[in-house]
């Protein structure tokens, strides 16, 4: 009996369709047609009990009615889904009473009526399954930058295709005043993801403040890269938005790292919004400091607390709630002529302020107070003080969380060093304390051995030593004391050279561990006449000459003076002067009127 075919181009053609285009995997679509087979076939013999089992061999499909094997005087029989014993015998010799027979079904008796059921049943399995994918897809995309194309445009949304679904586009999440237009593409957010009967449902959005932060993150590397933070933001769609930024590093600075040279980065925010005005200021934890930047360009001349005093609505049990939780309503003070600014057109300047402080803000005029009779020096003084308490309470909550960050992970280095060690260590220290190491009669002669060869060859170093010093002794003619001195020094100096040096033991574990320092071998080298030498000894010729001052003359006396007059005649006489030259006749040449 022949099955349902596989291979006819219409099934392929099918199969291709909802892999490539609806994203469908095959194996799902093949399981959910064989139970639609087997619900259908059920539906078909009525007999919603009857096990049916569908086989797919690759080329063909073949479907089986499942039969128990009962005796033939059974009272239970029920044709559906038993057969008698006497019958399943003919079919299959070998078999017993309890065992199941597969009887294959002519796919041809199955009506019409039971094939639409079936493709009614693939087309609903198949819708929930797409269902599931989009919001398993798209779920944790939420608050993601998405690009699209529209494709359809009604007066109270747009739907844009995003590419494996269509999203939704409201219009409450678009920018007022915007145009849009068919085939046109679009960067929205995603903004949030659903699921219902009906099936899975995308919303996109524009007008939210997280589409201004995404299209700063883009913009503005400093942000990528974890250098400047936002720390917070509140958008108006359409009017304005106000963005607080925080730098980590204290050569960055935040402000002009979003707006970028020559203001490029912000003006390419502004043109994805439309010309919105965008007002970027510096995070601050003092809450005051945040207010008075979140109203810019007001001018906020004090902020404090608010009290019972300015709020007649507040009570005491409001009071102690807020103050429980570090967020007690502000009041800001602002001149009389410009209470208009702080506001702001239809209120948008401080309703935005609200946003970005998640405070409750009340702007008063310094009139105001002042006929409360409120002191706005010391409440302001009151106030500073509690911020700065309230800054070093979160600064100690962070430096508790960071310790317990290190000391966790301290706790998961130890616990991952302690399952990757083998105890090779341990082992080693144990076999040292408890079987210490023999040293052999061989190593300790080996030992005396290098001992003796050292001191030899230290006693013959030590001879040529001296050697050189005698020699440097009789080519030198005198030395100063200090000379003396140094060369005393000198041979102090190699005496203490010529001390054995100590052979310390190496054991085999500091063998094994590389942990013990190699021995610098000490070589003596013979003492090399040098130019500090030549110098010292020529210093000591010029101290044997007497030092005399030539201003001085010396006083001899009668016998020395005859002495020195005896040589002078002496001298006298045997020079070649004294020989018979007639001086004159050389007159005419040295004559001044001749020359």
């Amino acid at each position: 009996m022949s099955g349902i075919s596989l291979k006819s181009k219409n099934f392929i053609e099918g199969m291709r369709l909802f892999e490539d285009e609806r994203k469908i995997d095959p194996e799902f679509v093949i399981e959910t047609l064989k139970e639609a087979i087997a619900k259908t076939y059920q539906k078909h013999i009525d007999a919603p009990a009857a096990q049916i089992r569908v086989d797919m061999d690759g080329k063909e499909l073949h479907v089986y009615h499942q039969l128990e094997v009962v005796d033939d005087e059974s009272d239970n029989f029920d044709e559906t889904l038993d057969i008698l014993f006497s019958e399943a015998k003919e079919l299959n010799p070998d078999i017993k009473i309890g065992d199941t027979l597969e009887r294959e079904v002519d796919f041809n008796e199955i009506g019409r009526t039971s094939i639409n059921v079936a493709k009614q049943m693939l087309k609903q399995r198949i819708k929930e399954y797409e269902k599931q994918r989009v919001y398993d897809e798209y779920k944790g995309k939420e608050s993601e930058l998405i690009n699209g194309i529209i494709k359809t445009v009604e007066d109270k949304f747009v739907l844009v295709d995003i590419k494996t679904t269509i999203g939704i586009l409201l219009r409450s999440e678009q920018i007022p005043g915007e145009i849009y237009r068919e085939g046109q593409t679009i960067r929205t957010i995603i903004k949030e993801v659903s699921k219902n009967s009906k099936g899975s449902q995308v919303v996109l959005s524009r007008a939210d403040a997280m589409f201004v932060r995404r299209l700063f993150e883009k913009e503005v590397p400093e942000i990528q890269q974890g250098a400047v933070e936002i720390k917070a933001i509140a958008r108006e769609a359409g009017e304005r938005t106000k963005m607080a930024v925080y730098s980590r590093m204290e050569d960055v600075d935040p402000i002009g790292a979003c707006i970028g040279p020559r203001g490029t980065r912000v003006q390419a925010v502004i043109s994805e919004v439309k010309g919105e005005k965008i007002d970027v200021f510096e995070w601050n934890d003092d809450i005051g400091e945040l207010v008075k930047n979140a109203l810019s360009p007001a001018e906020v001349k004090a902020c404090f607390y608010s009290s019972s005093l300015i709020d007649p609505d507040m009570t005491d049990e409001d009071i102690e709630k807020y103050q429980r939780h570090n967020n007690m309503p502000l009041v800001v003070v602002v001149d009389d002529d410009k209470l208009s600014i702080a506001i702001g057109k239809k209120g948008k300047n401080a309703k935005l302020a609200v946003k970005l402080t998640n405070r409750k803000i009340d702007i008063k005029t310094k009139s105001d107070i002042e006929a409360l009779g409120i002191d706005i020096e010391r409440e302001v003084a009151n106030f500073k003080v509690d911020q700065a308490r309230i800054i070093k309470e979160k600064e100690m909550k962070k430096f508790l969380e960071l310790q317990e960050e290190a000391m966790k992970r301290k706790a998961e280095f130890d616990e991952e060093l302690a399952q990757n060690d083998t105890g090779m260590i341990e082992e080693v220290f144990d076999e040292m304390e408890t079987a210490p190491e023999e040293i052999t009669i061989v190593e300790l002669k080996e030992a005396e051995e290098q001992q003796l060869t050292e001191e030899n060859v230290v006693e013959e170093e030590a001879v040529e030593e001296e050697a050189v010093v005698e020699e440097e002794k009789e080519e030198e003619t005198v030395e100063t004391v200090e000379e003396t001195a140094a060369v005393e020094e000198v041979k102090k100096e190699n005496k203490r050279k010529t001390l054995v040096p100590k052979t310390d033991y190496v054991s085999k574990f500091e063998n094994f561990a590389d942990a013990s320092k190699k021995e610098e071998k000490v070589e003596f080298k013979k003492r090399r006449r040098n130019k500090d030498d030549e110098d010292r000894r020529l210093r000591a010729k010029d101290l044997e000459k007497k030092e005399y001052d030539e201003d001085v003359k010396p006083i001899y006396s009668d016998e020395e003076l005859e002495e020195i007059r005896r040589h002078e005649e002496e001298l006298e006489e045997d020079s070649w002067i004294n020989d018979e030259i007639d001086f004159d006749e050389y007159d005419d040449y040295y004559d001044e009127d001749k020359r």
